[in-house]
């Protein structure tokens, strides 16, 4: 049963007593995504109603699906409606229904059915059906709005707060500030998936779980852990405080991923020792996606590359003579391997760290990321906003500026020739003031991830 504790607990009492650990985020979902946009007059009634409608509907689509499969199969449905109601709380709110409708299908045959049904799987049906969608229509979900909800789309008017972590550590006001402060993290009022905002819902169905002898605390635990010295230690390196390792737990669904997740009973390691390590490597592994790739969330995925070791990790957390030994090596490879990323992390900021550049903010509405920016020059700092869309620079100017030779650059438009080419040549006779516009807008598209050296 994995992390799920040998007991005189029946199966169907603990999947019961998971539903019941999952009712109050579902209804803080209700709150925060309906029930808010609805008193700001932000949507309509059936906007009001619409993160409950899409969680009966991705629990009945997983429903009929097992139970089409299973007549056809001759195989047995169990608990057919937990995928779909996990797949509700961990896509993005605005994602196209027939696409969420989609994901829930794929769940259940590609990531449970094909593999003879219930305790037979690999992987986390849900997560199967999640990863999916958000690979094949990433872009379709984010035109159609993405993790914000009617009323963030005007009040707050930015991506998740994971989405500005890229090639810069970023700063208290740039990650946390525009969310307002780091209880708003923890109580939930932060854009994010419906089941995974709010921390104190997920801590709270931790403590229910483990009393009621549900899951062991072991794998949640280790990884929000690990997570949490990793970022410390970057954080430490690069003169943050405790809040950014505060910050990297509360945000993104590392949380909801972890206690309700992670600990899937037929996809995670039956040993104490496996959990362990488990917990360990899936803390390695978001805090390496979430800094060195493109994807800044990294829980799905940890959580999917670790359940194809999961057999790994339980033939180490045997107890034989060999016991202590395999620990030993185990242990010292994943600590190895921490020290490993960190350096790599760390270095990564170094590499396209210019002390010269500084980012003031960094905004996301409708597609479009704003960049308001600082260059030094020689007569000074530059001031400019800069947008990109698409991975493309639309729209590039300067807001303030004490070199008297910007004016000269800007009329010979050459703003217009560095969003086209940002390795244009200077201008002769403003060679100084047009080299810090280029790197400006270098250092932005470093930022972003569309400039390549």
């Amino acid at each position: 049963m994995g992390p799920f504790m040998r007991s005189d607990n029946k199966t169907d009492k603990m999947m019961h007593t998971l539903i019941i650990a999952l009712i109050p985020i579902v209804l803080f979902s209700e709150y925060k995504n309906g029930i808010i946009p609805y008193m700001e007059n932000k949507t309509d009634i059936i906007g009001l109603c619409y993160p409950l409608i899409v969680v009966i509907l991705g629990m009945l689509t997983t429903y009929l699906t097992e139970l089409i499969v299973t007549k056809i199969t001759k195989q047995k449905s169990y608990y057919s409606y937990i995928p779909g109601l996990f797949i509700a709380l961990v896509l993005p709110l605005n994602t196209p229904i027939e696409i969420f409708l989609l994901a829930c299908v794929l769940g259940i045959i590609v990531g449970k059915m094909l593999y003879g049904g219930f305790g037979n799987n690999i992987f986390n049906p849900a997560l199967i059906g999640c990863l999916f969608v958000l690979t094949a229509y990433s872009s379709i979900i984010t035109s159609n709005g993405g993790y914000l909800n009617s009323y963030e789309v005007d009040a707050i008017s930015h991506a998740t707060p994971l989405s500005n972590i890229s090639s810069t550590i970023g700063s208290y006001d740039t990650l946390v500030k525009p969310y307002g402060n780091l209880w708003n993290f923890f109580l939930g009022f932060i854009p994010g998936a419906p089941g995974e905002t709010c921390s104190l819902l997920c801590l709270i169905g931790l403590i229910y779980l483990v009393k009621k002898e549900v899951i062991k605390v072991k794998i949640p635990l280790t990884y929000i852990s690990t997570v949490f010295i990793l970022t410390l230690i970057i954080g430490l390196m690069n003169g943050l405080g405790i809040w950014y390792p505060c910050f990297q737990v509360l945000s993104g669904g590392l949380l909801f991923g972890s206690i309700f997740m992670a600990t899937d009973p037929v996809t995670s390691p039956v040993t104490g020792f496996g959990q362990i390590l488990y917990g360990l490597c899936l803390g390695i592994l978001t805090v390496t996606f979430r800094y060195l790739t493109p994807y800044p969330e990294g829980v799905l995925t940890s959580i999917l590359i670790m359940n194809m070791l999961v057999f790994i990790l339980d033939k180490i957390g045997v107890r034989n003579s060999n016991y202590n030994k395999k620990k030993i090596i185990s242990l010292l490879v994943i600590f190895i391997s921490m020290i490993g990323i960190i350096f790599a992390i760390n270095n990564s900021f170094k590499k396209n760290n210019d002390e010269n550049f500084n980012i003031i903010s960094k905004t996301t509405k409708n597609n479009v990321t704003t960049y308001i920016a600082t260059q030094k020059s020689f007569r000074g700092p530059i001031k400019a906003e800069i947008k990109i869309k698409k991975n493309k620079v639309i729209s590039y100017e300067v807001l303030e500026s004490s070199d008297e030779y910007i004016n000269k650059v800007i009329n010979m438009n050459y703003l217009d020739d560095l969003m086209v080419d940002p390795n244009v040549d200077t201008i002769s006779g403003a060679t100084r003031s047009s080299t810090a516009l280029k790197q400006l807008i270098i250092n932005v598209m470093k930022d972003s991830g569309i400039y390549e050296e």
